[in-house]
């Protein structure tokens, strides 16, 4: 009889770990359960067809079900829920949506990419017709459809991170005024070093998003049940028609703890480096899972796409594999992200100034202020560059960039430099591109680089 695994979760890392069971082992049985309707889409494009800029949701779709299954010859089930999973038993329950019906079906090895959840708030009115988190494909089409059918003029959303300012742009884009709430007051205060965080704060504001230092305690509901008003822990009552709540995801555990998997000091799924659990045929891999951070070898929650794809891969090799094919390693994470707001760029890659101290590092960080072209080129733009450098022996630790161009494709160039445990020195001595349209004869990132050099071995 023919291995059979089971693939619990879509989006991104389950579609992916489907499809490489079956390039490694073409004979094996894969079957990938989703419990919406959805198993490959783009998540982080919803903030742009919220916006308009992407018409239609159709274009977000990556692969339908139909298509997944002619393409990569893995069986897929939508709408169907895993109750449970029973790993010594090998087997498995499973819910189907549309009937109610109940079935165990017997399965050789399992693959979590169960993802994580939208955190919500938690006091009466969460589940409100008018409270939108952005986790879903669903979540952003039924945002569209109540934004389409209702006189919405002021939106709320709760928190100050990257979904908070992508949809605070999104909303603005559509005419809405809106106000965020974020407790600490800075946006993306947990992605930036105290320095930069005002560049981020001004584009906001002079966009017209206000900014506010409260966080919501509670929701005023109308005869409906939607919310018509957001309370603060300042006492201040918000008029709105639209919440949107951006406060973050946690990694979706519940079916990997009844079944006794172990869960890391993160709160999510602890996985070794071959993304095996401590059950021997139980793997997981995308946002339900920790990974190791290269530059300090702790243990982080990191739920971005690129990480899904790759542990997504590992896993499903290991998963699938037979005889001599080699077992696959995850390296692990440098940690590399931005975001567009409005028409700056913020990218981070590393660690921040704080969380290089506290990794146990003597630690510093040099910042510089450069152009993104040669100045007198048309179109040149400030280019603020931050690193975050080891005292003594210059290694590089971190960096932040901001800036209307050529943050984001910049900060890239720094990963491999983070991964291999490069100097400062060494960076200052690299041949970038000099081209007056694209990057000046002293790139940003050199000029920063020496700036740091200066500094290595001061007390």
């Amino acid at each position: 009889m023919r291995q059979r695994i089971a693939v619990i979760g879509g989006v991104a890392s389950g579609p992916a770990a489907a499809a490489q069971a079956k390039r490694v082992d073409p004979e094996v049985g894969v079957v990938l359960f989703e419990q919406g309707p959805d198993i490959s889409y783009g998540a982080c494009e919803m903030p742009y067809y919220v916006a308009d800029q992407i018409p239609s949701d159709d274009t977000l779709v990556m692969l339908t079900p139909e298509r997944f299954e002619q393409t990569r010859k893995a069986e897929v089930r939508v709408r169907h829920r895993v109750l449970g999973i029973h790993p010594k038993r090998c087997r498995l329950d499973v819910k189907d949506i549309a009937t109610g019906r109940i079935t165990e079906e017997r399965f050789d090895k399992f693959i979590l990419a169960t993802g994580a959840r939208a955190r919500l708030p938690e006091f009466e009115g969460a589940e409100a017709p008018n409270v939108f988190p952005m986790r879903q494909l669903d979540d952003a089409r039924r945002l569209k459809e109540y934004l389409g059918a209702h006189r919405v003029q002021h939106a709320v959303v709760l928190g100050g991170g990257y979904i908070g300012v992508e949809m605070a742009e999104a909303l603005r884009a559509r005419g809405l005024r809106v106000t965020i709430l974020e407790r600490s007051g800075n946006l993306l205060h947990a992605y930036l070093d105290d320095d930069l965080l005002p560049l981020v704060q001004d584009v906001a504001h002079r966009h017209g998003v206000v900014v506010r230092r409260e966080q919501a305690v509670g929701f005023v509901l109308d005869g409906e049940g939607a919310v018509k008003a957001v309370r603060t822990d300042k006492g201040e009552m918000i008029g709105c028609q639209v919440v949107i709540a951006a406060m973050g995801t946690r990694p979706d555990t519940e079916l990997a703890e009844a079944a006794g998997i172990t869960l890391g000091t993160t709160g999510a799924v602890a996985v070794d480096a071959r993304m095996r659990t401590n059950l021997p045929n139980v793997w997981a891999c995308g946002d339900c899972i920790e990974v190791e951070r290269v530059i300090d070898r702790r243990k982080v929650y990191l739920p971005l796409a690129p990480v899904a794809f790759r542990t997504a891969r590992v896993a499903a090799t290991n998963a699938a594999r037979r005889g001599r094919v080699a077992p696959a390693r995850f390296p692990g994470v440098v940690g590399a992200s931005a975001v567009k707001v409005f028409e700056l760029e913020v990218a981070t890659v590393g660690l921040r100034l704080d969380e290089a101290r506290a990794a146990g590092f003597d630690a510093f960080a040099t910042q510089i202020k450069h152009w993104s072209r040669v100045p007198i080129y048309p179109g040149a733009k400030p280019l603020h560059v931050r690193l975050v450098v080891e005292r003594g022996k210059g290694r590089l630790l971190g960096a932040q960039l901001v800036g209307e161009e050529g943050a984001a494709l910049r900060a890239d160039v720094l990963v491999p430099c983070l991964r291999d445990r490069w100097a400062v020195a060494q960076i200052k001595d690299l041949d970038l591109i000099y081209t007056p349209p694209f990057a000046p004869a002293l790139d940003p990132l050199i000029v920063a680089a020496n700036e740091a050099a200066k500094r290595v071995g001061r007390g």
